[in-house]
């Protein structure tokens, strides 16, 4: 058995401030903590707005500091919700969607290793 302290785990990440693309982020702020079957899981510490994003399967993300405000793109439109510390966020797959962080929020994730796509921020 393994255990992982989040708050231990992620007091080494460097805020990536996150332009409008995730390519060329430096990784300081991002730490992968091991593979869960076809996922990754890991801490993300950024601020700024992600660019778009869409996984084959439903995303699990956590808010272990701060906050981020996560928009869907759904059928009706655009649906934005803001989560803070100890909230849980499920993105269904196959969705579009993309956070804004004004200031730093570190997530631990568990997505997909592969079949993930991304657009720019602003389309």
């Amino acid at each position: 058995m393994t255990i992982f302290n989040l708050s231990k785990e992620a007091a080494d990440l460097s805020t990536i401030d996150i332009g409008r693309e995730t390519e060329t982020v430096p990784t300081n702020g991002l730490k992968m903590l091991f593979p869960f079957g076809a996922h990754d899981v890991g801490l993300l510490r950024f601020k700024g707005s992600t660019p778009w994003e869409e996984h084959p399967n439903d995303e699990f993300l956590l808010v272990v500091e701060g906050e981020t405000t996560l928009t869907l793109r759904t059928e009706q439109g655009e649906i934005s919700s803001t989560a803070k510390k100890g909230d849980v966020l499920v993105v269904p797959g196959k969705t579009w969607h993309r956070q804004d962080a004004p200031a730093s929020v570190t997530l631990m994730f568990i997505t997909n290793h592969d079949g993930n796509r991304h657009l720019a921020a602003s389309v």
